[in-house]
This record gives structure tokens, C-alpha cells and sequence, in this order.
């Protein structure tokens, strides 16, 4: 799997939406900055996977 193609799987769109439940409840309760930092990264790559689906 290369950069230059799009040869990510599909997000199912039952997981999208229970990650971004679990990135924002990251936001509301107290975890450490490790953790937090984790779900900051996953909730890039999940942008990212979702702008270049949307090309």
C-alpha cells in the first residue's frame, strides 16, 4: 500500500461513527496525555481517510 494509491479498505460507516464517539468522549473525560495524544493521531488519520474517500 502506497501513498500515490488508494488502496485503504473502506471504513465501515458504523465504526467511523463510534470512533468519533469514542474521540469525543476523549475529550470529556480525564485520561492521560499519552492517550489523548493517541486519539488526536487516530482522529487525523480518520480525516484523512475520510477526505481522500471523498476525491
Amino acid at each position: 500500500m502506497t501513498r500515490e494509491t488508494n488502496d485503504d479498505p473502506e471504513l465501515d460507516p458504523k465504526l467511523d461513527a463510534a470512533l468519533s464517539e469514542l474521540l469525543a468522549q476523549v475529550d470529556a473525560e480525564p485520561i492521560s496525555p499519552r492517550l489523548r495524544e493517541l486519539a488526536r493521531q487516530l482522529e487525523a488519520a480518520l480525516e484523512e481517510s475520510r477526505k481522500s474517500r471523498a476525491k
